[in-house]
């Protein structure tokens, strides 16, 4: 049998009561023909109906479906990884819904710039309830924030402007060894690291590697309204500074620590803090909202330098001496 010229991966965890079946529907439309592609879907662990709607769906698409009893998107991806045949390799999630040609166009994107080895497209926010008047749409990345990426253009891009429900990887580049961080990426409740796609673009990167847009290639992200209040996107601040020192070690702060935390971080905290308690109990604005976002951001940030990046032999020397 014929490799097929696209892998489209994806995991699922408990995805039966969300977005999955949408998502499912989706790639049955897709135009690029059912021989020229597969689709690798993986229960992550789920204790709902996801295995028996993928296996449900397995006998209209393309697709084979995998299970993975360890909790965490990262190693399930992994797996998904394992089995991928294409020599294009699609990175996307459970609850996006793709345009018809999404496929086809990421296939002639790729055809038509051999010289890149990564491509995003675009991310296109699918609102459960559009947040009409909801002044959070003027304030907040909404990137960083629920992975969407509407540049309209298509051309060269930094990596970090690549977002993991819609990213290509040509598999000669992945190999047998470049994989997901399985310490990275979501597990389901507590604090986890955010930022699995961008490390492995940005790992990529690093050795050459080059980034292009193909902003034609849509998919449209699901976005519940309880994702849509400051009190969610200020956590979601938290998620994302825990995963800042795995992502971007070289620019956590050096010099002295703190009980394992650099001093300069622990100044930035202050500050942070100190703000956010003088607007919290203010009225409702931009200022407020950026305040409480950092706060929590630099709690996220504090905690991913603990479980990132441990305290070397001379900090645990200045923690000792402040200690006495």
């Amino acid at each position: 049998m014929t490799d097929p010229k696209i892998s489209v991966v994806f995991s699922s965890f408990n995805g039966a009561g969300r977005r999955l079946q949408q998502m499912l529907d989706s790639m049955l439309t897709q135009s690029f023909p059912f021989e020229q592609w597969e689709l690798i879907a993986v229960n992550n662990n789920s204790s709902d109906g996801t295995q028996e709607l993928l296996e449900r769906y397995a006998k209209k698409l393309p697709m084979t479906v995998l299970r993975h009893p360890r909790p965490g998107k990262s190693g399930a991806m992994n797996a998904a990884l394992a089995k991928a045949r294409g020599a294009l390799v699609v990175f996307t999630d459970d609850d996006v819904e793709a345009d018809v040609n999404w496929l086809s166009t990421l296939a002639a994107c790729a055809g038509a710039n051999p010289d890149f080895g990564v491509f995003g497209g675009g991310i296109l926010p699918n609102w459960e309830h559009y947040p009409q008047g909801n002044p959070l749409l003027d304030w907040i990345p909404m990137g960083s924030t629920f992975a969407i990426a509407d540049e309209e253009r298509s051309g060269p891009c930094d990596p970090t402007k690549i977002w993991g429900p819609n990213t290509t990887v040509r598999r000669e580049l992945l190999g047998s060894n470049v994989r997901f961080r399985e310490d990275i990426g979501p597990l389901p409740g507590g604090l986890f690291a955010m930022g699995e796609d961008t490390e492995i673009v940005s790992r990529l990167s690093r050795t050459g590697v080059k980034t292009y847009r193909c902003a034609e290639a849509i998919v449209h992200h699901w976005i519940p309204a309880s994702s849509v209040t400051e009190t969610w996107v200020q956590k979601r601040g938290e998620r994302l500074g825990y995963g800042m020192p795995a992502l971007f070690a070289e620019d956590v702060p050096k010099g002295v620590r703190i009980g394992g935390i650099p001093l300069r971080t622990w100044i930035e905290s202050a500050n942070w803090t100190v703000r956010a308690a003088f607007l919290y109990p203010l009225p409702r604005s931009k200022k407020r909202f950026w305040a409480i976002w950092k706060y929590y951001y630099m709690r996220g940030y504090r905690a991913g330098i603990r479980r990132y990046m441990p305290t070397g032999h001379g900090s645990q020397q200045m923690t000792q001496e402040i200690a006495h």
